[in-house]
């Protein structure tokens, strides 16, 4: 089978597995790694290796530029202990204590090719927590701390996998050059993703700000790639070029016309969704070739190593991110906290410290590692790597993953979204008054607008301030009674569209102005939702 016949098999399954998933609930990415573990097993069915070039090159820079665009520069200031604790130290750690681990136990594996593992296992995954976390509603500053991690933290594993890569094949390492090769690398990076974000940005608001059409949508996919792939040929971090991009470009949101805006979601929530289905569903599919490439093993000894490295990791992010919180509580003088108070909750710590997964960037660096490290000499034990790295996938992604939801319930880190919706509902009723007295005011300014014009959106704004009426006289659940009206809204304009399709067939309209009826009334039925 060709790649695009495999990638459209891929397709397939992951559109039937999330579709089981929503009905089970369960999180999507843990069913697609078990699905993929399936079809790896299959007899006499194509497995799909990908080379390292595809994967960081296509999934990576949509990846986190989606991810930045959903993360701003406030989330980032005040979480610039969590980058420093958990993005950057804990990667190092997490890279040297597996390196320890493994020369002590490998025979004859070096210290260097242990790094290049512990460097390769070091960066974790957000995309499977968030979706187990959003699911259990845990509190939006948790789910913000993990995304903030894991945005990070890729681009000094990656760092770190080329410096052990390195070392590898030199022997030794200069301490100063990788300390000014990684500052140049980072800097670089962030240089490159703000140049092109600047000038793509200045196209949107010179040209594009009213534009109904897709270019905008066009333009951040574009951006995405290209920061990404300039940034690395030109030898700088194509990570931090992405994500310095995706802040950066978050303004033209602004900008842009409602309409495109809604596009641009849609897209981007649609080829993120594949992108992550398709990197699932690989993972699970490598495993079964690689056990059989360290089939020379013997069992003990792979059972041995493979448990050695996640409990490695394990234990040490439950360590870190332990201490990351409480050292401003033991030595106050580095905190504003008072010491009477924990920086961080006890729930927090065990959430956080469970929710370390790997994926991604994890898969596609252990495939990128080389076949040889010089013309006559195999990278050493690199079919060990590459298992060993899925199996840590594999662990963190379905045991870290499916006991998640069992932990949170436990520690009843859920939150009540009343709070929050009433919050939502507060501030829209707020925006509604207001606008209603922005419109009395610029007309009796300005005079520029037909009287019918105003009337269409006094009664548009009317509309939106009858639903609080209807709370405040009722005393009902604006929610629940939302829910109900859209449910009755929907069956009106099922019965729309039946008698639309009768003239239709009778052909007394075209399939032209049945098309373009139809779309108004999808409009309308999407619209009403807000009103819930």
């Amino acid at each position: 089978m060709s790649t695009l016949e495999i990638l459209t098999f891929i397709l397939f399954i992951v559109v039937i597995v999330t579709s089981v998933s929503e009905k089970v609930n369960l999180p999507y990415p843990l069913l697609l790694v078990v699905a993929g573990l399936v079809v790896g097993f299959i007899p006499d069915i194509p497995n799909w290796h990908p080379s390292s070039e595809i994967v960081l090159a296509l999934f990576l820079p949509p990846i986190l530029f989606r991810a930045a665009r959903l993360i701003n520069w406030r989330d980032i200031k005040s979480n610039l202990g969590t980058i420093g604790s958990l993005s950057i130290v804990l990667v190092l750690l997490t890279a040297f204590l597996v390196a320890i681990v493994l020369t002590a136990f490998v025979p004859q594996m070096n210290f260097a090719t242990a790094l290049v593992l512990g460097a390769i296992i070091s960066p974790t995954d957000t995309v499977a927590a968030t979706a187990v976390l959003s699911k259990m509603n845990v509190r939006q500053h948790i789910i913000r701390t993990i995304e903030v991690e894991s945005l990070f933290n890729d681009a000094v594993g990656i760092v770190l996998y080329q410096t052990a890569l390195v070392f590898v094949a030199l022997g030794s390492l200069s301490l100063v050059n990788v300390g000014i090769y990684t500052v140049f690398v980072g800097l670089g990076g962030i240089a490159v993703g703000l140049v092109f974000a600047y000038f793509t940005s200045l196209i949107v608001e010179q040209f594009l700000a009213h534009s109904e059409n897709e270019l905008p949508v066009i333009m951040s996919l574009i951006l995405a790639y290209v920061a990404y792939l300039f940034a690395q040929r030109i030898g700088v971090s194509g990570v931090l070029a992405v994500v310095a991009a995706g802040l950066f470009h978050k303004k033209t949101e602004r900008i842009i016309e409602p309409k495109t805006r809604l596009s641009e979601k849609t897209v981007w929530d649609t080829l993120i969704f594949f992108l992550n289905g398709i990197v699932f569903i690989t993972i699970g599919i490598q495993f079964p070739s690689y056990l059989k490439k360290v089939s020379y093993l013997p069992a003990i000894e792979i059972i041995t190593f493979s448990l050695i490295t996640i409990v490695a990791i394990l234990l040490l992010r439950v360590t870190w991110v332990t201490l990351s919180a409480y050292l401003p509580y033991l030595w106050p003088r580095f905190s504003k906290q008072k010491k009477t108070q924990p920086p961080v909750s006890f729930k927090k710590i065990i959430i956080v410290s469970w929710s370390g997964m790997r994926g991604l960037v994890s898969l596609a660096l252990a495939i990128a590692l080389p076949l040889y490290i010089t013309p006559n000499e195999f990278f050493p034990y690199r079919d060990l790597i590459i298992f060993l790295t899925i199996i840590v996938i594999l662990f963190t992604l379905l045991v870290q993953g499916l006991t998640l939801p069992s932990i949170i319930k436990r520690l009843g880190a859920g939150k009540d979204d009343r709070g929050e919706l009433l919050k939502i509902e507060e501030i829209y009723q707020q925006l509604t008054k207001k606008a209603i007295q922005n419109i009395q005011a610029l007309e009796a300014k300005t005079h520029l607008w037909p009287k019918a014009a105003v009337t269409l959106v006094e009664n548009y704004y009317a509309n939106r301030l009858l639903r609080f009426t209807v709370k405040y006289e009722t005393r009902a659940d604006i929610h629940e009674i939302g829910e109900q009206a859209e449910n009755l809204l929907a069956k009106i304009l099922q019965y729309e569209r039946n008698e639309l399709n009768k003239l239709r067939l009778s052909g007394d309209i075209s399939e032209e102005i049945y098309i373009r009826i139809i779309h108004k009334l999808d409009r309308d039925q999407v619209g009403f939702a807000s009103y819930k």
